[in-house]
């Protein structure tokens, strides 16, 4: 903290579950997606608790494999823009 006092750096507060700046949560809506248009009734399944998780965890595993890179390059790259946007909009501060 001491150097990037010196170094005049400030470091903003980013909550954690701000999903503009969370691209996970990009990911996980592109899976949830895709689980709901080919799995509608997943989240209906019986059986043994360790089978379902392990069936869950499976289609989620294989859905996961199958994303396209450019998804993760476009995500990346968009990072400077949202932040800029939000603290621009001043959601920073009215929201939290």
């Amino acid at each position: 903290m001491r150097w990037l006092r010196e170094h005049e750096i400030t470091l903003l507060e980013i909550l954690p579950y701000l999903p503009d700046l969370n691209p996970i949560e990009n990911i996980q809506s592109l899976i949830k997606d895709k689980l709901s248009k080919h799995y509608p009734d997943l989240h209906l399944m019986k059986g043994p608790e360790n089978v379902v998780k392990k069936t869950i965890e499976e289609t989620i595993t294989q859905y996961w494999e199958h994303l396209d890179s450019k998804i993760f390059d476009t995500l990346a790259g968009s990072m400077v823009g949202r932040v800029g946007a939000i603290i621009k909009a001043g959601e920073w501060y009215t929201k939290y």
